[in-house]
């Protein structure tokens, strides 16, 4: 599954990668998890835009007050069919930049180690995301957002069994087309990224603990 993973591209850079007409600012974030607000990128009447919403999807129906799901994940094989998550899948598509993630390998010793992957060539990772928009009973209204995730590759498969979807450059009109889309033009979209094209080391186990913030996050380490 993704469950956490980092955004430290500037401004600028997401901008332009995107071809984004608005980009929030943003400060580098090393160790991002579930229920933060994060930067999604989708196709609007205005243009590709850039906007914040919660990790973490409510859905629309959701009225509260009571604990709010935490669907931070939706798996691909089955996010057209699912009722919390077909309706998005069909309407409200997004991307979610990251400049990478992270995931936790279960060691022969019985503890977890993390290691932390992104793109060889170090451009930002693209996450299929969807969304929704939810109303409280007080009139409050939350944009909120979950990434997909498929079965990992083969650079990834030593370390977990899922990884994110990553949407390559050519499909993002297709993905990010804010028209009602079939399954036939989605779901081929909905596969492995190339491992050839990521690269991944072990990290400080310190990303454990979401308090913890900083570029030393994502620094390898010899596991030796």
């Amino acid at each position: 599954m993704c469950g956490r993973y980092g955004l430290n591209h500037p401004h600028p850079v997401l901008k332009d990668w995107y071809r984004a007409s608005i980009m929030p600012e943003l400060k580098p974030r090393y160790n991002i998890a579930p229920t933060n607000n994060i930067v999604v990128i989708r196709d609007l009447a205005e243009g590709r835009t850039g906007s914040m919403m919660r990790w973490g999807l409510i859905p629309g129906w959701f009225k509260g007050p009571g604990k709010l799901p935490l669907l931070h994940n939706a798996r691909s094989e089955t996010v057209h069919e699912k009722k919390l998550f077909k309706a998005s899948f069909h309407r409200q598509r997004c991307i979610v930049p990251a400049s990478g993630f992270f995931e936790w390998q279960k060691m022969a010793s019985g503890r977890k180690q993390p290691f932390y992957i992104s793109s060889r060539d170090g451009k930002p990772l693209s996450f299929a995301g969807i969304w929704d928009s939810a109303t409280t009973v007080e009139g409050e209204r939350i944009d909120s957002c979950a990434i997909l995730t498929t079965d990992c590759n083969a650079l990834m498969q030593p370390v977990h069994d899922r990884m994110p979807v990553i949407v390559p450059i050519e499909d993002w009109d297709n993905w990010l087309d804010p028209m009602p889309s079939t399954d036939e033009g989605l779901l081929p979209i909905l596969k492995p990224f190339g491992p050839d094209l990521m690269q991944l080391w072990a990290v400080s186990p310190a990303v454990g603990n979401v308090a913890n913030q900083g570029e030393g996050l994502i620094q390898s380490i010899d596991m030796r």
